[in-house]
Formats: C-alpha cells, sequence, structure tokens
C-alpha cells in the first residue's frame, strides 16, 4: 500500500486509485472489442495491425494500448519512440485473461457496475439514509452481471467435486435419483450444472427474484433440463419442500446475500432427507479483519459494500448480515444457530472459495 502519511502521498494515492478504476473498464472493453484475443499469441503488433484484426479504429486501438502498458499488461518492444509503437501480450497475462478466468470476471464486475451506475443516486440515497438497496431496486443489468459473475468464477468440475467431496451417501443418494435443492439459484448456472452431473436426481432452484427464474426456466428448456429441473420463485425462508426431503441442499455464494441468514439455514436443515447435508460455497476469508486486508480482500470489501450486503440489509431479517467476507468462525455460529453443528471443511481445491458441508 503507498505511504498515506502525507497530504501529497493522500493525492497520489487518489490519483493512482482514478487510474486503476478507469483502466479496468478498458479491460473490460478489450475483452468485448476482442483486443485481447487478438493479442494473445501474436507477437508485436502495432495499434494499425490490432485494428485491422479487431475492427476497432486505430486511434482507439493506440490509446487502449498505451493504458494497458502503463497498467503492465502489454509490452512496449523495441525501442517504440523511434521505430513506432509495437505491443506484445505476455503469455502469462493471455493465461489470465484470454485463457483463464478473469476476463470474464472483469467483464462481469463492469455489467454489474454499470447497472449500479444507472441508479446511484438511489443507490446513495438509500446508503446515507441507512436503508438497504434490494434487487428489484437495481437495473435489469445487474442480475445478468451476477450470472456471467458466476460462471466465469465456477471452474469446471468444481461443483462435482464438491458434492462428491461431502459424505459420500449425498453423492450415492443423488446418483440414486435424490433430490437437490439450490438456494438463491439466480439465472440457474449452478443448479443446471449439479443436474447435467447427477442426471438421476431430481433438482430444484428457488430465487426471491421472479426475473431471474424466468431467466433460470428459460436456460433449464435450451439445455434440454426442464423435465427434470424445476425452478420457483421463493425466498430461502419460504424454500419448497419435496416428499422425502432434500439429499443435500447448496447455497453457491447465497448465504451472505440474505437478511436472515441462520433463518435460511435453519429451513435448509428442516428439508433435509435423513443423512442429507448442506453445502455452503462462500468467498474464502480469514476470521479477522486485519487477515483480509489484502487485494483479494479489498476486492470483496468492495463487493460487499456495494451489492451483496445492500441487498441483505433490504430483506431485514432478525440478525445481523453477514458480509461477503464473513470467515470461518461466523460461518460456523450462524450453522448452529441453524441447528447445524457439524460443520467440515472440504478439501476442495477452490482459491477463492471456502466450502463447508454442514449437517445436524
Amino acid at each position: 500500500m503507498s505511504d498515506m502519511t502525507s497530504p501529497d502521498a493522500v493525492a497520489g494515492r487518489i490519483v493512482e486509485e482514478l487510474g486503476v478504476t478507469l483502466a479496468t473498464v478498458t479491460i473490460a472493453v478489450g475483452v468485448r472489442a476482442g483486443l485481447w484475443t487478438a493479442l494473445a499469441g501474436a507477437g508485436p503488433l502495432g495499434p494499425e495491425e490490432l485494428a485491422e484484426r479487431t475492427g476497432v479504429a486505430p486511434v482507439l486501438a493506440r490509446e487502449w494500448c498505451r493504458t494497458q502498458a502503463a497498467g503492465g499488461y502489454l509490452r512496449l518492444a523495441g525501442d517504440s519512440d523511434a521505430q513506432g509503437e509495437r505491443y506484445v501480450l505476455p503469455d502469462e497475462v493471455a493465461a489470465v485473461l484470454v485463457h483463464g478466468p478473469l476476463g470474464g470476471l472483469v467483464d462481469a464486475a463492469m455489467t454489474m457496475m454499470a447497472a449500479t451506475g444507472q441508479r446511484f443516486d438511489e443507490f446513495t440515497t438509500a446508503f446515507a439514509a441507512g436503508r438497504g438497496f434490494g434487487w428489484t431496486e437495481r437495473a435489469d443489468g445487474h442480475a445478468h452481471g451476477v450470472d456471467m459473475f458466476t460462471r466465469a468464477a465456477l471452474a469446471p468440475g468444481f461443483l462435482a467435486a464438491a458434492v462428491r467431496a461431502c459424505d459420500p451417501g449425498v453423492a450415492a443418494a443423488l446418483d440414486a435419483g435424490g433430490a437437490l435443492l439450490d438456494v438463491g439459484c439466480g439465472y440457474g448456472a449452478p443448479t443446471l450444472t449439479l443436474a447435467e452431473e447427477f442426471p438421476a436426481a431430481a433438482v430444484t432452484g428457488c430465487d426471491f427474484h421472479d426475473a431471474s427464474i424466468v431467466a433460470a426456466r428459460k436456460a433449464a428448456a435450451e439445455g434440454g433440463l426442464a423435465q427434470r429441473v424445476r425452478f420457483e420463485v421463493a425466498t430461502a425462508a419460504q424454500a419448497p419442500a419435496v416428499t422425502g426431503g432434500y439429499a443435500l441442499v447448496v447455497f453457491v455464494d447465497s448465504l451472505h446475500d440474505l437478511g436472515d441468514p441462520a433463518g435460511a439455514l435453519a429451513r435448509a436443515r428442516e428439508l433435509l432427507a435423513p443423512g442429507g447435508a448442506v453445502l455452503l460455497i462462500e468467498p474464502r476469508a480469514a476470521d479477522g479483519v486485519v487477515a483480509n486486508l489484502n487485494p483479494v480482500g479489498r476486492m470483496f470489501y468492495a463487493v460487499s459494500t456495494m451489492f451483496c450486503t445492500p441487498t441483505a440489509v433490504a430483506q431485514g431479517g432478525p440478525g445481523s448480515p453477514l458480509g461477503t467476507l464473513a470467515g470461518p468462525a461466523a460461518l460456523t455460529r450462524v450453522a448452529a444457530q441453524a441447528g447445524l453443528a457439524q460443520v467440515r471443511e472440504l478439501p476442495v481445491e477452490a482459491p477463492f472459495n471456502l466450502v463447508l458441508e454442514l449437517r445436524r
């Protein structure tokens, strides 16, 4: 972190922050315009060559390249001042932005920020007044951005590995036709992924946001899963029951968005079949604030401030919202309040997520 011990240092830091914020927007522009893809593996390219490959105006390609070079994402090739500007996309950057998930995550975050910007006056008025800001108050693009973020963040095979890391009886029950519930399913990406992994299972997704359920039902129909996967508009406290109970209830990055997380887990406990479990996936965090004061924590605290916690506050509830970086101790306490006293962290490779199995 920059030195903050003088007014000049603080001013410099703010200028730095403005540059980072605006440059992040240009990263998303590059994703959508195909600039990163065009540069990947291409060797040195001048702005005119990049423009020919993408259709972007040469002068815009030039300014975009200069922005990314200032941020260290592109490298100037040779003596560009003497020979003309040519830029190289390092393989390490391409691995993350083109071939990895981060390009999609930046694009998703930009979509969410753009939606917030459309109603920024309303958001800041609500924030200053001490009240929340619910999903129905946000612009339509917000839910789409959340879905984009979820899809980009879900590594292939991650959810299946998490389920199979639970007590073996859970996966066995699903393989044998047991029921699964996804609480806070949004557009249904995790729900449909699990339905594909467990083709014998009866799968249900629920969410309080009716527009998201419409999108989820459409996705199920397009994926040929509408006959086996149902989506219902319901809050976590009113999650739908099934005869015999659920072998597994999952919360994929949704518990911290709820105004009454203990109540949501208590309802999940009520819905479990004998031997069933709750699979809780939350952002990975330390239990203390100090240990989270790092770049990843900074990102998630900002997400919590702008998106997740205002949503939870808008719902109300008997307790306090968790915040996006709750940490294992707080999650364990909430689980115990809900009657889920057995908490086990699952050995699943998930650098950004904490994956917990909860049982009675």
